[in-house]
Order: C-alpha cells, then sequence, then structure tokens
C-alpha cells in the first residue's frame, strides 16, 4: 500500500506542470510586444479563418475524465491487492 500512495504522489507532482501548459495561449499582441522589443515592425495579422472551437469547459471535462481514470486505477489497484492476499 505504501507503494502505491508513493507512486500516487510522484505521479500528482509529475503532472502539476502540464496545468500550465493546457492554459497556455498565445495571443496576438504578445507577437507584437516581443517584435517591439528588437525594432522590426509587427506585420499585420489577418483574422483566422476558423477561430478556436475549445470552450471553457473543455480543461473541466479532461479533468473529469482524469480523475475518473485516476479511481479507476486507485479500484483496480485495491482489488489487486486484496485477491493476492
Amino acid at each position: 500500500m505504501s507503494r502505491f500512495l508513493t507512486c500516487l504522489v510522484v505521479i500528482a507532482l509529475a503532472a502539476a506542470p502540464a496545468v500550465a501548459c493546457i492554459n497556455d495561449s498565445e495571443l496576438q499582441s504578445h507577437e507584437r510586444e516581443f517584435r517591439s522589443q528588437y525594432g522590426k515592425p509587427a506585420p499585420v495579422a489577418a483574422p483566422p479563418a476558423n477561430p478556436p472551437s475549445s470552450s471553457p469547459s473543455s480543461g473541466t471535462i479532461a479533468g473529469g475524465a482524469g480523475v475518473l481514470l485516476l479511481l479507476g486505477a486507485t479500484v483496480v489497484a485495491w482489488r489487486g491487492s486484496t485477491n493476492r492476499a
């Protein structure tokens, strides 16, 4: 059981930086600010043909799926350990 908890803590610590990647979005103003620091004029950006269709709830859905998978793995691990005993 202690191995399971240790693995659970390691996975939780390793997955924590993924939240920063999921919430990362590139904005047009960031690119303009970056280019302005080097003295080059920023090109005029054309409006995107198809705006991204991600909604704010997509992160909630992904998080919920992760929690369900973690709970499923916990059930499988506990059932496996009780069958061996």
